[in-house]
């Protein structure tokens, strides 16, 4: 079968097989391909000997042990890891910040009142006393009239206590006193008032006066009670003799003239009586006035010594507090006994301001501890007794080594979510370096307690309860 592409428009045809391919206008002739039929032998496969070299190499050559026990050596190794994550156990650390301070925590002295320190003559760890000065803050009152003041306020206190402050000598100064300068000049005239009513005021000439004129008043009512005592009895000798003469005139015995002489006689004595009970009762008048006027005297007396003594204690108390404000305000004094350590460089005539913490006192010879804040998590683990590793900042733990403790207290509330807990430290300020650490107050740092020891498998399994807990 033969097919032709001839082309009209040229003026010549061409036949060409299909191997051939021409651009020129001609006729492209197409042969067709013939096949013949594949002829398929069927392959002969000769059989394999099993005594041929190639088995008997395969045959005779023995594997090495890796093949032979490499299944038993990794379950072996499974079994190990196992065995030693069982067998291992490693303890769980609670991290968290510390402060080391002493078992008496050292005090702060902070200013209260901003101005020029006037008085500084300690340097640092200087051994100070309890109440020693240990800086002073210029203020209106000066060192000087403070001192004189002191001292006055102590003999004025003294003489008040023992009732004698007429007898007080008043030491004229110039001395300004600042605030206390009104109630110092108070203070000074009440007592010159006191002084001139005890000492010169004639209200006590006056009492010391009707004092002496009862004394004597009353020594004459019991002049006159004597008296009296003995009129009676020459009253009743009297009457008994002028009742034996009226019988005897009666009888005729004696004449009337004699018993008018004995009728006088016995109305003298009665008039005598009667005289001496008007002098008794008259002295009992005035010895009553005198008392009267005695006690008037005495109670304007003793409203006035009292109303001084009033004035003389108010102002003394009142400069004595101020005194101790002053003190409060413009010293800083020791509170206990121990050790100065400066908190800020300053030096004699700098400015200071109010509120700002100068010095602190470290206790002498006390045991030191770390205030440890640990976070919730991992609270419930601490407990007393508890290894703690603390490392100090101002002290490279690499260089220095670490200090060890013991938990002694654990808080029960969370105080800013964390909990505060109380270290004592074993070997004091030694390392684990055994080197002994310079103190200073509030040093911080980081530290470790180290809770109950975990096996590696229990470690494993709580990651996976962990996980199937949040699934």
């Amino acid at each position: 079968m033969e097919k032709e592409i001839q082309n009209s428009d040229s003026p010549e045809n061409c036949q060409l097989p299909i191997e051939s391919l021409s651009t020129n206008n001609c006729t492209l002739s197409i042969e067709p391909l013939s096949i013949e039929p594949l002829s398929i032998e069927p392959l002969s496969i000769e059989p394999l000997s099993i005594r041929s070299d190639e088995v008997q190499e395969i045959l005779s050559h023995v594997p090495n042990w890796m093949i032979r026990w490499g299944i038993s050596l990794i379950f072996g190794i499974i079994a190990l890891f196992l065995f030693l994550a069982w067998l291992i156990k490693y303890p769980d650390v609670i991290k968290g910040t510390t402060t080391l301070t002493t078992a008496e925590p050292p005090i702060k002295l902070v200013t209260k009142s901003a101005g020029e320190i006037e008085f500084l003559k300690n340097k640092e760890n200087t051994a100070i006393k309890q109440g020693q000065v240990i800086a002073t803050i210029k203020s209106t009152l000066s060192d000087s009239a403070r001192g004189f003041l002191t001292l006055e306020l102590v003999k004025i206190r003294q003489a008040y206590t023992n009732n004698s402050l007429e007898k007080l000598k008043i030491v004229p100064t110039e001395l300004v006193f600042g605030d206390v300068q009104s109630n110092v000049s108070a203070l000074t005239t009440a007592l010159k008032n006191y002084q001139y009513l005890i000492n010169e005021d004639n209200t006590a000439f006056n009492i010391a006066n009707i004092s002496k004129q009862i004394s004597n008043q009353k020594a004459l009512q019991q002049f006159i009670t004597k008296q009296l005592s003995s009129s009676h009895k020459l009253l009743n000798n009297a009457e008994n003799k002028f009742k034996s003469d009226k019988a005897l005139y009666e009888k005729g015995i004696i004449s009337q003239a004699e018993f008018f002489d004995r009728e006088r006689t016995y109305e003298t004595a009665i008039n005598e009586i009667n005289n001496l009970e008007k002098s008794k009762i008259s002295t009992a008048i005035s010895i009553t006035d005198l008392e009267k006027q005695l006690n008037d005297l005495k109670f304007t007396f003793e409203q006035k010594r009292k109303v001084l003594l009033l004035e003389i204690e108010t102002q003394l108390s009142t400069i004595e507090n101020s005194l101790q404000t002053w003190t409060r305000t413009y010293q800083l004094s020791a509170p206990i006994n121990g050790k100065l350590s400066y908190l800020q460089t300053i030096n004699e005539n700098q400015f200071i301001e109010s509120g700002k913490a100068l010095f602190a006192i470290i206790p002498s010879n006390q045991s030191y501890i770390a205030q440890l804040k640990i976070p919730k998590s991992g609270y419930g683990k601490v407990k007393t007794g508890q290894k703690v590793m603390l490392k100090i900042d101002n002290f490279p733990a690499h260089e220095y080594g670490q200090l060890v403790g013991k938990v002694q207290s654990v808080s029960l509330i969370a105080n800013e979510e964390n909990y505060l807990v109380k270290v004592a430290l074993t070997n004091g300020l030694k390392t684990t370096y055994n080197k002994e650490l310079n103190y200073t107050p509030e040093m911080g740092g980081t530290a470790e307690i180290i809770t109950e020891d975990l096996r590696i498998t229990d470690r494993i399994f709580n990651q996976f309860r962990k996980i199937f807990d949040n699934n």
